[in-house]
């Protein structure tokens, strides 16, 4: 009897071990993730010093999802509903103020943008931007130069500030 109780109590230790060690394993995943080379392409990468050099006493957010700066909570509308409309969207560049105020939104149109499903995308963009009254500038790929570039903010920064006067 006393073996029995032994054995018993040894498959219970046995058990409770193998219960410690199953929590302490990472949960398996359905997907793996690796890190980038880099967090922007080269054509980004070029275009964002570009505009470093460009705009001074202000901040440039690149990849800056709709969310962070387009408010969805307006009054009379379903505010889940406005933001799934808007979730995961994002424009390549955001320009604010040093107090972080959007001042000027920034797409980079490559190839990509003449497939029709990218074609509604920025019909849709356009329009919600236009309406939160903000610049939004688009630069086709190949056809901006860090002179285009620095005239164009500058239009659009001095436009800003004009009309809110």
């Amino acid at each position: 009897m006393e073996v029995l109780f032994i054995i018993i109590i040894i498959f219970a230790l046995v058990a409770i071990g193998i219960k410690t060690n199953n929590i302490a394993k990472k949960p398996k995943r359905e997907y793996t993730y690796t890190k980038k080379a880099r967090a922007m392409t080269r054509h980004e990468l070029i275009f964002y010093k570009t505009l470093l050099e460009a705009i001074s006493g202000c901040v440039i957010i690149p990849q800056a999802h709709l969310s962070m700066f387009l408010d969805h909570k307006v009054y009379g509308q379903n505010w889940s509903r406005a933001f799934s409309r808007i979730n995961g969207k994002s424009v390549d560049f955001l320009i604010c103020t040093n107090n972080m105020k959007p001042l000027i939104a920034i797409e980079l149109d490559d190839n990509t943008h003449d497939r029709p499903d990218r074609q509604k995308r920025d019909i849709f963009v356009n329009s919600i931007i236009g309406d939160a009254n903000m610049p939004l500038l688009r630069f086709k790929a190949g056809e901006w130069n860090s002179e285009i570039i620095k005239q164009e903010v500058a239009r659009a920064l001095k436009k800003s500030t004009l009309e809110k006067l």
